[in-house]
């Protein structure tokens, strides 16, 4: 992301729809800002599987042991407490029992990492990237991971919509162009931690960030009314759609009445629905200054490896389905309407801009309703 992080005030009056309509070719992907992501190396596909496999059997292998160690403390527990064995021998000897497991596990641990160094070709990150490229690097150009970076804390702050705690974590950043439509999307973790281990956690999931391809000034928020830590905006005006399915799911405020109803379409709000069932968790979205930001509460890290039981053809499948979530919001924004276009002129909330004014054309209107004709 870049540097100077800012909105543009000038271009947030409530001036019609149809007055910025405008169109450049020139459109960059603004939400890698000045970041330098280093080289991936290139991945012998046999090698990776091998190694995979290996680590597969490795974890397994630990699993059984760790369950052989608490099966034998639990019967000889058993053991003691039927011999009628006193409470003070056994408030000794059941910490002895659980540092003597640990200590077992830690050898068995150890032993297998110094006989895995023949085989540890690739890092995780090697290995998440070769398998996120086999799954969508047909579908992605200019595709970027990095599994320590993320979308930026004064990004989230600044859109207002979930609550901002003191804690904030993102990584297993992925960028790239989809349908000529520039994304990004992150792991987070928002949380308010305060004394005596009183934590709140604000937000466990996903974020995705989308430059809309359609440019505009101002924000509607979609709430999903079972999520209890958004952000009051008394600044931002209720609308309702015709939808009931939809308005049983989410509130939504704008801070133009027009513009939340142009934005969502039938299509896209259809597609908030989808999302919610698909995902099994709550979701926000919001539309702020040119980009769409949907975020989904679902407790779950996406693209992750399962190691427990490897095998490269499933893999593949589970990270095609996990970009889903992506591809498939950014296939009902109607790309190919002519009124949708990405720019590099409008002022960006993720680089620096100017306030040269953008230029206008008139040719569109804006349903009543949720929706354009």
């Amino acid at each position: 992301m870049a540097k100077n992080y800012q909105t543009n005030e000038v271009y947030n009056n409530q001036i019609g729809i149809n007055d910025y309509e405008y169109y450049d070719n020139s459109a960059k992907n603004s939400f890698l800002g000045d970041k330098v992501f280093a080289q991936i190396r290139s991945v012998d596909e046999q090698k990776l599987i091998a190694q995979l496999s290996e680590e597969s059997k490795r974890q397994r292998k630990l699993k059984k042991y760790l369950i052989i160690d608490i099966v034998a403390i639990v019967l000889i527990l058993a053991v003691m407490l039927l011999l009628g064995l006193d409470i003070k021998f056994l408030s000794i000897f059941i910490p002895l029992a659980v540092v003597a497991a640990l200590i077992n596990i830690l050898i068995i641990i150890i032993k297998n990492n110094k006989n895995s160094r023949n085989y540890l070709d690739y890092t995780e990150d090697e290995c998440k990237n070769y398998i996120l490229k086999k799954a969508v690097g047909d579908k992605v150009e200019e595709l970027v991971y990095d599994s320590h970076y993320g979308l930026k804390s004064d990004i989230y702050k600044d859109l207002n919509i979930i609550k901002s705690g003191n804690r904030y974590n993102t990584e297993d950043f992925i960028s790239g162009k989809y349908n000529g439509v520039y994304f990004a999307q992150a792991d987070l973790r928002v949380k308010l931690e305060g004394g005596n281990d009183n934590t709140v956690e604000y937000f466990n999931g996903r974020w995705i960030a989308i430059d809309y391809p359609k440019k505009f000034s101002g924000t509607v928020s979609i709430i999903d009314n079972s999520f209890k830590y958004s952000v009051k905006r008394n600044d931002l005006e209720k609308i309702q759609l015709e939808n009931s399915t939809f308005n049983n799911m989410f509130k939504v405020k704008a801070s133009n009445m027009q513009l939340g109803y142009y934005l969502l379409t039938p299509q896209l709000v259809e597609r908030f629905i989808e999302l919610k069932q698909k995902s099994n968790g709550k979701v926000i979205a919001c539309f702020k200054d040119g980009f769409l930001h949907i975020f989904i509460n679902n407790r779950k890290d996406s693209f992750e490896l399962n190691i427990d039981n490897f095998n490269i053809t499933t893999e593949i499948q589970r990270f095609l389905q996990d970009f889903e979530l992506v591809n498939g919001t950014i296939d009902v924004l109607e790309v190919g309407n002519s009124f949708y276009v990405q720019s590099e002129t409008q002022p960006s909330q993720y680089q620096n801009h100017s306030d040269d004014t953008p230029q206008q054309t008139k040719n569109s209107g804006v349903g009543i309703q949720g929706g354009r004709f």
